[in-house]
């Protein structure tokens, strides 16, 4: 399937998903429940059309069963010892980008216990992505239950969990491509949940969790402290920090952690994709100095969004809970115009967070995240990236338009979210 193939029906079955959120109301949930299942499990039938991620997880997984921390051996330093001379191995390797294949891993814990459940019994790499799928849509079902539990608790339609589970952002990045956004998004939902709930054991636990799925929960936590106050915070950070150090530890030790920085660091220091703001940034680089200077900028720019983010989180000494969601949301966006990489299943955390305060915008952005598949046709042709680039300024000022001025779009809510 060609971009523009793709762009055409990702289009219409947005158009679907739009009918079916003004829709919802009128017929009962089972109903809608019932037919994301079934997109689920069309996807199951199917290898991972538009990544190939799943071959690394599918590789690390492998490793902790041999034994091999995923942090100690990149897969170019084992798939030449006669232990990887299989097909199977060897298939595995076949399928990574050459990225992947020369740098060690960098998901956390979490994730590689996603990978473990998934691998060790068959060398069959359909049945084990089978497998990954099963557990990471578990922790779905599980997480739904609890969706529905905070949107009571924020005295919300249960029926707007329908906004993001039929989203088809979520279905292709998490059910078909893999992607771990999903599980890490059900496991902080639960989190969020106990932590209103003023279980700060448990949410403080889950919350490490979460982390050790994708890192991104980490921006959430400043955001803690003007809802929880002081002497709550501590004890929740100190929660946080300590399961989060100890599940670290699993497979980091003092001769590999330098592994796994040096895998983080390609993300946020060498590595440029789809960015709102570095990608012009770096084209003035290239104009004024001749060499790409992601490595320089980057940085750069991540300091810029921290003190952002912080004065965000803390300019004001008290709030409640939805002032903390309506910042938290606010927070992503920031990181998200300054980081140096956005791939499209970034976008499931601020549409899941989006449940407890509505924002066209994110769902907008859904929508047009899938364009930037476009950079692997189009490579970095200066006409579809300057389209690209006014479609992500247009929703980022939309999205503070919004954010600000939320009386101006209340006629333009389906019935699930008035």
């Amino acid at each position: 399937m060609d971009f523009v193939t793709l762009a055409i029906w990702y289009g219409f079955a947005f158009l679907v998903y739009i009918t079916l959120i003004f829709q919802a109301e009128y017929f009962p949930k089972r109903y809608f429940y019932f037919g994301a299942i079934i997109l689920a499990a069309i996807c199951f039938t199917e290898l991972p059309y538009l990544s190939n991620d799943y071959f690394r997880f599918l590789w690390d997984g492998e490793m902790i069963h041999l034994g091999i921390s995923p942090y100690d051996f990149s897969p170019d330093q084992l798939v030449h010892s006669k232990n990887f001379n299989n097909c199977y191995y060897l298939d595995l390797y076949a399928g990574m980008g050459e990225l992947s294949r020369s740098n060690y891993s960098c998901y956390p814990t979490f994730n590689q216990f996603y990978f473990y459940l998934s691998t060790g019994v068959f060398k069959d790499i359909w049945t084990n992505v089978l497998l990954l799928r099963i557990f990471s849509m578990g922790t779905i079902l599980v997480a739904t239950i609890y969706l529905e539990k905070l949107l009571t608790e924020f005295n919300l339609n249960p029926k707007r969990s329908l906004i993001f589970l039929l989203n088809p952002l979520v279905i292709i990045e998490s059910v078909s491509n893999l992607h771990y956004e999903l599980p890490m998004v059900g496991i902080l939902i639960i989190s969020l949940y106990f932590l209103l709930k003023n279980k700060l054991l448990i949410s403080g636990v889950l919350f490490a969790i979460s982390v050790h799925v994708k890192l991104i929960p980490l921006l959430l936590l400043p955001f803690f402290l003007s809802f929880l106050g002081w002497k709550k915070s501590i004890k929740y950070y100190s929660i946080v920090g300590t399961t989060t150090l100890l599940l670290f530890f699993v497979y980091i030790r003092l001769d590999n952690y330098e592994n796994f920085l040096l895998s983080l660091r390609l993300y946020f220091k060498e590595f440029e994709f789809n960015s709102f703001l570095l990608y012009p940034y770096l084209q003035y680089g290239m104009m004024k100095f001749g060499w790409n200077l992601t490595s320089l900028y980057a940085p750069k720019l991540a300091k810029i969004a921290l003190v952002l983010i912080l004065g965000i989180a803390w300019h004001r000494k008290s709030l409640d809970k939805s002032q903390m969601i309506r910042r938290i949301l606010l927070g992503i966006i920031v990181y998200y115009f300054f980081t140096s990489t956005i791939h499209p299943w970034y976008w499931i955390l601020p549409l899941g967070i989006s449940l407890l305060h509505f924002s066209w915008s994110i769902i907008l952005i859904t929508f047009f995240a899938i364009l930037s598949y476009g950079i692997y046709s189009f490579g970095n042709d200066s006409n579809f990236r300057i389209v690209l680039e006014i479609l992500n300024l247009g929703t980022v000022i939309l999205f503070f338009w919004e954010f600000f001025k939320p009386q101006k779009f209340h006629k333009f809510l389906p019935k699930i979210v008035c």
